[in-house]
């Protein structure tokens, strides 16, 4: 992102947005990573034990999301008042971030007194329950690190640092590869720990990375740009401005894998190889579209900056330049999806009836995925804006709605098929919507 009055050509074309972008993708991939071990490391042990971990990791991520969706505000926070060459307002912006990362994970502390009742009203079998309970309480204990890690990289994301991060989550995804192999089968004299194995792993991992977050952010470096050391203390005006624009986006995030934990808890009452397909399609998916997030979150960056400096039509510019990556990218994962479903899912499971139902959604997620990246890629651009409310509104309504009710709908006639069918129709509409929307132009009166 060049300062205003710079007019370098490649402003909001393609190598600043891919320059900005590769490392996010590569960030968000390793996280991703993670879950699709934990996966399929459990998955060799039995269907129970894939289908709870698939069921408890979007319960445990439905209320992480919300925490961590108002936490991304700091990305957009830092690059408007970045953008504006205002490297106090950076500083005192990233700590507020962290305070709030603290009170969030209190509050999850309280929240996850309730799984039990949450696992009761999904209703899986017994032995799904039992250990998806097990595997939610202790991913909810390690919920610090991972806010503080949200935080923290929203900050090094505004200022156009996207390679530290990466290299901070390729290092945590190694860790929890390792002791996903120790814990979950016991090796080099670890104990077997099965499903609790998998969780602790990724607690572990997800504390290392946040330290190491940090000590980068309180380093001499970091303070010599930023005064990170001086502009500490708590300021309530600067918590209700980050609240006001991230609580949508919060509320937004629970709600959007909200609805895929009730989703897949309509199909986990179709029986066990049901739900362990739908668990192994939504990793799947979850690994496809993480690079289209690394796009996305690019172009918040970039967005915010450019608004920041007053330069909005490199904002623009931006914006669009991140949709056609993401279209292109899409379009590759359609044609994969297509044509090799059942290879895809072999990596995760050896049930051939599981293969069979998976290769039926993947079918599916073959149609969705352009407007999916579209949509993606729309929304991140809107909230480098700030245009946080309408991307909730619309999120919640389609959602709950529409989604919901036709899934059900559609899958009481016939099962997963129908039930991914009205997931595929809402989130194509989804997508149309956020693209319209930063196709108005509106978001440029956004006053953050």
């Amino acid at each position: 992102m060049k300062k205003k009055g710079q007019t370098l050509n490649y402003s909001g074309g393609y190598s600043e947005v891919l320059w900005l972008a590769y490392p996010i993708v590569i960030t968000m991939v390793s996280r991703t990573i993670i879950t699709f071990v934990d996966t399929a490391m459990v998955g060799r042990l039995g269907t129970f034990q894939m289908a709870a971990v698939g069921l408890a990791g979007l319960l445990t991520w439905t209320m992480i999301s919300f925490f961590g969706g108002f936490l991304t505000c700091v990305n957009t926070f830092v690059a408007q008042h970045y953008g504006a060459d205002q490297p106090k307002i950076v500083a005192v912006v990233a700590w507020q971030g962290l305070y709030l990362a603290v009170g969030s994970y209190l509050l999850l502390l309280l929240i996850s007194r309730r799984i039990p009742y949450f696992f009761d009203l999904m209703k899986p079998s017994i032995e799904v329950q039992q250990l998806g309970i097990t595997y939610a309480q202790i991913r909810f204990y390690g919920g610090l690190g991972t806010f503080i890690s949200f935080a923290l990289s929203g900050f090094l994301l505004g200022v156009g640092d996207t390679r530290t991060p990466m290299w901070i989550e390729i290092l945590a995804n190694l860790i929890n590869i390792v002791f996903d192999y120790l814990l979950i089968f016991g090796n080099f004299g670890f104990p077997r720990l099965e499903v609790a194995g998998a969780a602790i792993s990724t607690v572990i991992s997800g504390g290392i990375a946040a330290c190491i977050y940090l000590l980068i952010f309180l380093s001499r470096k970091t303070d010599l740009r930023f005064q990170v050391r001086t502009h500490f203390k708590p300021q309530l005006s600067q918590i209700r401005r980050l609240l006001r624009t991230g609580l949508p986006m919060g509320v937004q995030g629970m709600l959007d894998v909200g609805n895929f934990t009730i989703f897949s808890a309509m199909i986990g009452r179709m029986g066990n190889a049901e739900l362990a397909a739908n668990t192994a399609a939504i990793t799947l998916l979850h690994t496809s579209f993480m690079p289209l997030i690394g796009i996305s979150l690019a172009a918040t960056t970039l967005v915010g900056q450019y608004i920041g400096s007053g330069q909005f039509h490199y904002a623009r510019k931006s914006g669009y330049t991140a949709i056609k990556i993401g279209l292109t990218y899409a379009s590759l994962m359609a044609v994969i999806f297509f044509t090799m479903p059942n290879k895809l899912l072999a990596l995760l499971t050896d049930d051939p009836n599981v293969v069979k139902l998976g290769s039926r959604i993947l079918f599916l997620a073959a149609l969705f995925q352009l407007s999916d990246g579209c949509g993606i890629c729309s929304s991140g651009a809107l909230k480098g804006a700030g245009d946080t409310l309408f991307t909730m509104i619309v999120g919640i309504s389609y959602g709950w709605l529409l989604f919901l009710p036709l899934a059900y709908w559609l899958g009481q006639i016939y099962g997963v098929s129908g039930a991914w069918t009205g997931a595929t129709i809402y989130i194509i509409l989804l997508g149309m919507t956020y693209f319209l929307r930063f196709l108005s132009n509106r978001w440029e009166k956004i006053q953050i």
